[in-house]
């Protein structure tokens, strides 16, 4: 159901929303999950792609189907930075020009192109845009390029991109519920939950009695940003996107930079990091899955070989449907980010429709003077772990 009077759900090609998040770059893979001479099908938005990587080691993506029989390119062969065609052989380049008609006694390759996507790899992430025209500028995050160590998360979750992208401040209180995160300790005050837009999207920000803060940036249109309190000693700074895959599932990424420094210090991460992949065998998303249809009780879960919070997530964002209910639902002052995202996705989409011009979202050097928390813990960060 659409926010307001426009629909935010549905982002296949065409629609109002997707042809938004189709203004920006996004997502869509990690660089280690594509080796050097394989394809792969990519599903974005509704939207049918073939990604593949080169000999030379570049990330390319071009359309699904091959235009002579309508076969799945991702089926045939890397050559080069090229791709083979499994039924016939037609061969494209990286920008969808047909090269290669080896089975036709008169090839036409030159009347044959099929679309090409850009692409651009980036903190470990490949990234593509697929709206019309040519793409923005590509987007630099300096402020996750400082020295330390990268990891890179990456889930899918069977529901709407957009239950996952306005997950409210006050849910860390009741959903991961923790010594130091839980409602019974605000001793009958709740805290103040309060929400602005920014130059990048909209920043939230809770505020307890004790003084005690924590802070979200939500940045347009389906980015998250997390500033860690290094206080406690190293925890991950964390860059997310909340990519649609359809309209009832979508892909996360995960950046987090760990700032350490110092040969020993970054050696001891990596391999925290690499161990914690291999311990963390268990996929969060079959689990909530399993709890969602009651065969299983969270309090059943070994929280040492799954990432407990993603469990917790997909719970209440998977139990309001594949696509939220928005029509029927009862907001209150928790609320306010939700709110404030909501008038400014229904604002731009709004203006997109009619033409008019789109707000200019900036992140310069904003990520070095963002705020972060005052206190300890980011509440939904490395539980576990």
């Amino acid at each position: 159901m659409p926010v307001g009077a426009v629909d935010v759900e549905h982002t296949g090609p065409g629609t109002l929303a997707g042809r938004f998040l189709r203004t920006f770059w996004q997502p869509v893979q990690r660089s280690q999950d594509l080796a050097a001479d394989r394809a792969k099908p990519m599903r974005i938005m509704g939207e049918n792609i073939t990604l593949y990587r080169g000999e030379g080691g570049p990330a390319h993506a071009i359309a699904f189907r091959c235009a002579h029989r309508g076969t799945q390119l991702s089926t045939g062969w890397v050559e080069g930075d090229d791709l083979r065609c499994f039924y016939h052989g037609w061969k494209y380049d990286a920008n969808g020009q047909c090269i290669e008609q080896p089975a036709e006694p008169e090839p036409f390759c030159q009347r044959i192109k099929i679309r090409a996507y850009p692409t651009q790899e980036y903190l470990g992430l490949i990234f593509a845009y697929l709206g019309e025209g040519d793409p923005p500028a590509f987007p630099l995050y300096p402020y996750m390029e400082r020295q330390g160590v990268l990891e890179n998360e990456t889930y899918i979750r069977p529901c709407n991109y957009y239950n996952n992208l306005e997950n409210d401040s006050a849910h860390v209180y009741f959903v991961h519920r923790r010594p130091g995160v839980d409602w019974r300790e605000w001793n009958g005050i709740p805290p103040r939950f309060e929400a602005e837009e920014t130059v990048w999207g909209v920043t939230t920000a809770t505020i307890h009695a004790n003084g005690r803060r924590t802070v979200t940036h939500r940045g347009i249109p389906n980015m998250i940003f997390r500033k860690a309190d290094q206080g406690a000693g190293p925890r991950p700074d964390a860059l997310e996107w909340r990519v649609p895959l359809d309209d009832e599932n979508h892909h996360s990424f995960r950046i987090g930079l760990i700032p350490v420094t110092g040969d020993d210090e970054m050696r001891k991460w990596r391999e925290r990091v690499a161990a914690l992949e291999v311990q963390l065998d268990l996929d969060p998303c079959a689990l909530g899955e399993r709890v969602l249809v009651g065969a299983l009780q969270i309090d059943e879960i070994d929280k040492k070989r799954t990432n407990i919070v993603y469990v917790e997530d997909t719970l209440s964002e998977v139990g309001q449907g594949p696509i939220a209910d928005r029509v029927n639902e009862v907001l209150g002052a928790t609320d306010v980010g939700v709110t404030v995202l909501r008038n400014i996705w229904e604002r731009e989409l709004r203006n997109l429709e009619a033409d008019r011009p789109l707000k200019a979202w900036s992140i310069g050097d904003w990520f070095e003077s963002a705020p972060g928390p005052s206190l300890l813990v980011e509440p939904t960060a490395w539980f576990g772990r």
